[in-house]
């Protein structure tokens, strides 16, 4: 398909030209983007997330899709909620496209911050549509975990549950103090390759296999989580998930581990995002990444680009300087 003149219009060069690709257009509207922002939690490196924020706005995609876990949370007391969210909605106060929120086990660690959640954003699993393609966001915190579902970096290290308040100021001064070790110890208490606590209800999979039947004409469906259920075997909810989409097309995304990996399963790409300013939860540097995802929808699938934010710089240029996981 070449250009219509209104597009672009070229001098009479005759068949030798310094152009080429013509036919490789890109076939719009078929196309758009959007930007993946993931975890800023748990123990946020400063200043990292508000930098993907205006890498967003530099980019200029479609809209953007927040994966989980905007503020520490595991607290019950209004006043610190409160708090929590006035901070995060001005970090996202700059952004300058459409937004759309996955909640994640910080977010909504106790039925008072899911009750928050709903009080301030209506709805913890739904769907939209943008171009033929069904974008199904659910809530992988169906119902909130206990402690004793997770390790790691979302375990009060005392061993409390997380209906107790959460000692975030040991965390802080433990992480502070020596980041490397704070990182070595999670990853010696939870297995970030083995299952995953992912908690779907029957009622939240029976409305999104419900969905994804309504929706049997898009071209291509994303499924949006923040804990990764396909990790260890397919969690029953999105096994019916994928029994309802029936072979179409689709492609998972999920956080919460802080660490990029990607898996293939039966042909999809399932996604697991690394940090957008969570802390480091291992030390090994492979998928260990501050980043933004850019996906850009084709007529043929998702095509998807992770940013690093350290190389990502506006028109006002400066110094590149890559942290590192560590510093000494």
């Amino acid at each position: 398909m070449k250009p219509s003149a209104p597009l672009l219009q070229l001098p009479p060069l005759g068949a030798a030209a310094p152009w080429t690709g013509l036919d490789r257009w890109p076939q719009r509207p078929e196309e758009f983007s959007f930007v993946l922002l993931s975890d800023r939690t748990g123990l946020p490196k400063p200043g990292v997330f508000e930098r993907a924020i205006a890498a967003t706005n530099l980019l200029r995609p479609d809209f953007a899709i927040q994966i989980g876990d905007c503020i520490e949370g595991y607290t019950h007391r209004p006043e610190q909620l409160a708090a929590e969210w006035a901070e995060f909605d001005a970090m996202t106060a700059p952004l300058q496209v459409p937004l759309f929120r996955v909640p994640g086990n910080h977010d909504v660690s106790n039925p008072t911050m899911s009750a928050d959640w709903l009080q301030r954003y209506g709805a913890l699993n739904y769907h939209f549509r943008f171009r033929d393609v069904l974008f199904l966001v659910l809530n992988t915190q169906d119902p909130p975990q206990r402690a004793s579902d997770f390790a790691g970096v979302d375990q009060p290290v005392d061993g409390e549950e997380p209906e107790r308040e959460l000692d975030l100021g040991k965390l802080q001064r433990e992480h502070a103090a020596d980041p490397r070790a704070f990182a070595k110890r999670i990853e010696v208490a939870i297995d970030s390759e083995g299952p995953q606590a992912a908690h779907l209800s029957a009622e939240q999979a029976d409305w999104a296999a419900s969905v994804v039947r309504e929706h049997a004409d898009v071209r291509w469906t994303i499924i949006l989580m923040h804990i990764p259920a396909w990790q260890g075997g397919l969690h029953p909810g999105l096994a019916q998930i994928r029994d309802a989409l029936a072979g179409r097309p689709y492609t998972a995304f999920a956080g919460h581990l802080h660490n990029y990996q990607r898996r293939v399963i039966d042909g999809f790409e399932h996604i697991r995002l690394g940090p957008t300013g969570g802390c480091w939860v291992t030390t090994r540097e492979a998928g260990n990444f501050d980043h933004i995802s850019w996906v850009t929808m084709t007529a043929q699938g998702p095509r998807i680009a992770n940013l690093v934010l350290d190389g990502i710089l506006g028109a006002e240029g400066g110094e590149f300087r890559p942290q590192p996981m560590f510093p000494d």
